[in-house]
């Protein structure tokens, strides 16, 4: 009896050390299970904005094991403010307050002016302007505008061409797309230059926006009075080199431009 009493004894102490590592282990996997859908339930979770100003109907960006969750802040038909939580690359723990900028992807054009007969230089056609943000400057500036929902870059940057220059060109030539700004986002920018283009009317002073008609055009509420000037491939050239392109997404396009047409024998 007493002998059977010790093995008892000893198959219970057994069971009891065999255990131990299993309940720890059953833990772990439960917190671990609990920690995945808590976390991927915050980043699909869609709550209203704390301030509305219109509905933005634009992308979202998120980065598959880099975005752990996200509140909006403020939205408008143009943009959504949003805090996320982030996980950077290399570095421990989540950033709760990195603030984010959803902004509708946009095109910036450098268009060709209609060759005339007996000119060797080509000429472009830029703007004269000047914006909010410029500090009561007037820049040089080049067609640009919001890809409206359903279009594609390039036709978004054919359709602004048209409405505001009121031009037709035959033959644009995608230049590379564009993050604004990497650390805060603010879209997507497609650059393009134009070439063969034609006039359809006068082009000396127009007034344009984001979209002709229909109140579903993001960009129509942007508008402003613009002065539009036909320079040569050199005064072009002399424009970016002086700053006189006072937005950088403006400056890019435009360099990158002059050298794809320098590289192409096309200056």
């Amino acid at each position: 009896m007493l002998k059977q009493s010790r093995r008892k004894i000893r198959r219970i102490q057994i069971m009891s050390q065999i255990s131990k590592p299993v309940k720890i282990v059953f833990l772990v996997m439960i917190i671990f299970l609990t920690t995945i859908l808590f976390l991927g339930g915050s980043i699909e979770k869609n709550e209203k904005c704390q301030v509305s100003f219109g509905e933005y109907h634009g992308k979202q960006y998120t980065q598959k094991g880099e975005t752990f969750g996200s509140k909006c802040l403020v939205e408008s038909k143009f943009m959504k403010v949003q805090q996320h939580k982030v996980k950077i690359p290399g570095n421990q723990g989540l950033i709760d307050d990195w603030l984010w900028i959803d902004y509708h992807d946009r095109i910036n054009v450098l268009v060709q002016d209609e060759q005339k007969v007996g000119e060797k230089e080509s000429k472009f056609l830029v703007i004269e302007q000047s914006k909010y943000a410029l500090e009561g400057r007037v820049s040089l500036a080049i067609v640009g505008g919001i890809i409206e929902p359903g279009e594609s870059p390039e036709e978004a940057a054919r359709r602004e061409v048209q409405e505001e220059m009121s031009m037709q060109c035959n033959n644009f030539r995608f230049l590379g797309r564009f993050r604004t700004d990497v650390n805060r986002g603010m879209g997507w920018v497609n650059s393009y230059l134009a070439l063969a283009c034609s006039p359809n009317q006068s082009k000396q002073d127009v007034l344009v926006g984001g979209g002709s008609s229909g109140t579903e055009e993001v960009g129509i509420a942007d508008t402003e009075k613009q002065k539009f000037k036909s320079i040569g491939f050199g005064e072009v050239k002399s424009a970016v080199m002086n700053g006189d392109f006072l937005e950088v997404q403006w400056s890019n396009t435009v360099s990158l431009a002059l050298l794809h047409l320098q590289s192409n024998g096309l200056a």
